[in-house]
């Protein structure tokens, strides 16, 4: 009696394990586009239609409800995964209504340093083209082996065509306020929220047919790390309309990366409160951003969705850490604002800085609920938008 190959016939329907959940950016709304789609990376999905129905209060002598009338279409649901680098930073850019930038990069000299005083990076003139070319504001990192500085932080403005304003974060991360580097490698680059709104198709291969989803926008995207436990990231779309068809739309398919997943053990490199770090280990982050007063608009004469309003962006970070100090209830207190940063990256040296350029503290909670605890310091962790526009950015981590 053979026994290679497989048995057949003895799956009760089809398999989660072999939907390939594909997406693409919309090149026009509503239309699925040509050209490859992305492979998604993914623990779980949710993407589901929700019709709107009416029952006219019709009389009628059979005492039944008259029939019952499709008034409306729309779709929503999410997409859940691990984070890994390079997986998300689609959605990231959906949400953030913006474009991923290259990096660009100004290395000084001895005959060419790079000035530090009081909140600002004054470039020599040889600098100038570098400044000309960047956005009012965004991520930056500085690099100094001599001083042993890697620095990732937000800077707010451009003062003139030789001068960022970097604030005092940067004074509080490296403890140097006023110095010239000579060796000074300066990188800007990645991305902030904008106005680029992008909405994207999605495609469920099943069944031997395709279930289209169209018009979706990324209302919020969470990014949650908790001790114990491997980092989330969940993103919610809200979308117009789905269409099952036999033609398949994906002209060819980009693989998922394989990027290692990342974790809070090595991973977790760090969190920044106005430069300083909390003196209780961090016990969670969860980051959230959003589109408020998001949704969309519709008419007669079509199901689903005839366009699309973004709203507005909006940032949250929820910590929690063992309390020792009060320097964020001080800080609280005072009203404080300035840049918050968490740090995560991979096996491989690859990862994330996110950066709030001009958070506030509120509801600082540090309950005693139980004997036999340490203390949890909880604090909620809001984005305001800086000085020229701008409330949150990421610059990716590339190892050298």
């Amino acid at each position: 009696m053979a026994t290679q190959g497989a048995t057949a016939g003895y799956a009760a329907g089809e398999q989660t394990n072999a939907l390939a959940l594909l997406y693409a950016q919309e090149v026009n709304a509503g239309s699925p586009p040509g050209g490859a789609w992305q492979k998604l990376r993914y623990t779980g999905e949710s993407l589901t239609v929700q019709d709107t129905t009416s029952v006219p209060d019709e009389i009628n002598d059979n005492a039944e409800d008259a029939e019952t009338v499709l008034t409306g279409r729309a779709t929503s649901g999410n997409a859940n995964g691990v984070l890994s680098y390079g997986t998300y930073d689609d959605f990231l850019a959906g949400v953030m209504s913006s474009d991923w930038k290259d990096m660009a990069v100004y290395v000084a000299t001895k005959d060419n340093a790079l000035r530090v005083t009081a909140g600002l990076f004054v470039f020599p003139d040889n600098g100038r083209d570098f400044i000309s070319k960047m956005p009012p504001h965004g991520m930056i990192r500085l690099e100094s082996p001599s001083l042993n500085i890697n620095y990732y932080g937000y800077y707010d403005k451009i003062v003139d065509q030789n001068t960022l304003h970097i604030g005092d974060d940067f004074l509080l991360q490296t403890k140097l306020n006023e110095g010239w580097i000579s060796d000074a490698v300066v990188s800007v680059g990645g991305i902030t929220n904008g106005v680029t709104n992008k909405t994207f198709s999605v495609c469920k291969p099943l069944a031997s047919q395709f279930q289209i989803f169209t018009m979706l926008f990324v209302n919020q995207l969470s990014i949650s790390m908790q001790k114990g436990q491997t980092p989330t990231v969940q993103t919610d779309f809200t979308g117009s309309d789905m269409q099952i068809t036999a033609s398949n739309p994906v002209a060819s398919i980009t693989p998922a990366n394989s990027n290692p997943i990342m974790d809070v053990v090595s991973g977790f490199k760090g969190l920044t409160i106005f430069g300083n770090t909390p003196a209780g280990c961090v016990q969670s982050a969860t980051l959230t951003l959003k589109r408020n007063n998001s949704g969309q608009d519709t008419g007669m004469g079509h199901v689903g969705a005839c366009g699309v309003q973004f709203g507005s962006f909006a940032v949250t970070l929820d910590v929690e850490y063992f309390f020792k100090d009060y320097q964020q209830f001080m800080d609280w207190q005072s009203g404080k604002k300035g840049p918050v940063s968490l740090k995560v990256v991979g096996a491989d040296g690859f990862g994330y800085v996110f950066t709030i350029a001009n958070a506030r503290i509120f509801n600082p909670q540090n309950p005693s609920d139980g004997k036999n605890k340490t203390i949890v310091t909880k604090l909620s962790i809001v984005g305001n938008p800086g000085a020229t526009g701008g409330t949150f950015g990421i610059m990716r981590v590339i190892p050298v």
